[in-house]
C-alpha cells in the first residue's frame, strides 16, 4: 500500500465499518481525519468534526476546514449511513423515506460534490469511495428506503466517475453484505422474533456461510484509496461473500 502520507478523511468514522477503516488507515500511514455525530473513545484520528451529513453547511466547513490545514484531501471514505427503524414496506411512512434518502443518498451527494471541488482546486488527483450494499441489487421485502439509497449511491458514484475521471480523480463503491457491526444486528432483531436464527438463515444463503468482519471491508476500502490503484474508477466492489455471484457486480 502506499497511502503513507495521504491526507484521508472518513466519514462515519465511530460506526463498524468506518471505524476499521480508520485502523487500517492508520497503519498504512495515512493522515487519518475522522468525522460523525459523536466520537469514538481512543481512535486514533490527526483530528474529528462533530458531523450532521444532512447539514450542506456543515460539510461544506469540515472539507474546507481540513484543506486548509492539511493543504489537500487525498481521499474520502464516505460510510456514514442509516438502516432506519421501520422494516416493512407499507408500515414506513413518506416522511421516513424521504429522512433515509436524505440521510444516505443526498448527504452522498453532498459529501463527494464538496470533496471534489476541494481535490480540483487544490489539483488532487485522489481517490473518492463511497458505501453502497448489496441491497442495492435486488428487489427485497424490507427496508426498501435503505435499499433505494444505496443503488442511487451507485449512480451517484458512476456520474462522479465520469465527471472526474479527466481529473485523475477515481470514484469507487464498496458494496457490503452483511457485515458483523451494530446495523447489522438491528436487522437480525427486526427481522423476526429469533435474532440468531435470522443471522444463521442469512449467512448459510452466501457462499461463504459467513458475515464479513469489519476489516474485510476496510481492507477493500484500502485497496480502492490507494494511489497505485486509482486507474480503477466508477466499479462497485462487492464485498460479500459471493452473495449475487455473476449479478450486478
Amino acid at each position: 500500500m502506499s497511502l503513507k502520507d495521504q491526507v484521508v478523511l472518513v466519514t462515519g468514522s465511530s460506526g463498524g465499518i468506518g471505524d476499521a477503516a480508520v485502523s487500517a488507515l492508520k497503519a498504512a500511514g495515512a493522515i487519518v481525519v475522522g468525522a460523525d455525530r459523536s466520537p469514538k473513545e481512543d481512535q486514533p484520528l490527526e483530528a474529528f468534526y462533530p458531523l450532521d451529513i444532512t447539514s450542506e453547511q456543515q460539510c461544506a466547513a469540515a472539507i474546507q476546514d481540513i484543506a486548509s490545514k492539511h493543504g489537500r484531501i487525498d481521499v474520502l471514505i464516505h460510510a456514514a449511513g442509516v438502516l432506519g427503524p421501520t422494516p416493512g414496506i407499507m408500515e414506513t411512512t413518506t416522511e421516513e423515506f424521504d429522512s433515509i434518502l436524505r440521510i444516505n443518498a443526498s448527504a452522498t451527494f453532498t459529501m463527494v460534490r464538496e470533496t471534489a471541488k476541494s481535490m480540483l482546486e487544490s489539483g488532487t488527483a485522489g481517490a473518492i469511495v463511497v458505501l453502497s450494499s448489496v441491497a442495492a441489487k435486488e428487489a427485497r421485502l424490507n427496508y426498501l428506503r435503505y435499499n433505494a439509497s444505496k443503488l442511487a449511491v451507485l449512480h451517484i458514484m458512476w456520474s462522479f466517475a465520469e465527471l472526474l475521471g479527466p481529473n485523475g480523480i477515481s470514484v469507487n463503491a464498496i458494496a457490503p453484505g452483511p457485515v458483523n457491526t451494530p446495523m447489522w444486528a438491528q436487522f437480525a432483531k427486526d427481522s423476526g422474533p429469533d435474532a440468531a436464527a435470522n443471522r444463521a438463515k442469512r449467512a448459510a444463503q452466501l457462499p461463504m456461510r459467513r458475515f464479513a468482519e469489519p476489516d474485510e471491508v476496510a481492507r477493500a476500502i484500502l485497496f480502492l484509496a490507494d494511489p497505485d490503484n486509482r486507474y480503477i474508477t466508477g466499479v462497485s466492489l462487492d464485498v460479500a461473500g459471493g452473495a449475487h455471484l455473476g449479478i450486478g457486480t
